[in-house]
């Protein structure tokens, strides 16, 4: 048949190129599996950070009503402010022994860095 190939039949030739038909669709299907598996993880990952950012929301929403609240405003004034309501006593609770003052340089020389330690 062929000149260049006397050896090769023709039920040869069609075997061959059926095999390389045959390994071409398997490896093209076998990159589109593991593309859609690695598609599909992708997608699991995604709709579990979804779905941890949803009750992180809903959690914010939740805060976001506590703190317009009454209950709420009442306690910060109480608690942070010391105020009290009409016809209730605050008391002021004093320590029975003075602070120690620090020695000049060892906090720092700045007002601001006592405050915020």
């Amino acid at each position: 048949m062929f000149k260049g190939f006397p050896h090769l039949s023709s039920a040869k030739i069609v075997f061959a190129i059926t095999a390389l038909i045959v390994v071409y669709c398997l490896v093209t299907f076998a990159g589109s599996y593991f593309r859609a598996r690695q598609a599909d993880n992708e997608v699991s990952q995604l709709q579990s950070q979804i779905d941890g950012m949803s009750g992180q929301y809903d959690r914010l929403q939740a805060l976001e009503q506590y703190l317009q609240s009454d209950d709420y405003v009442e306690k910060a004034a109480r608690e942070q402010l010391g105020l009290v309501k009409p016809g209730e006593i605050g008391i002021v609770v004093l320590p029975t022994q003075p602070s120690p003052t620090p020695a000049p340089g060892a906090v720092g020389d700045n007002w601001w860095e006592t405050i915020t330690q």
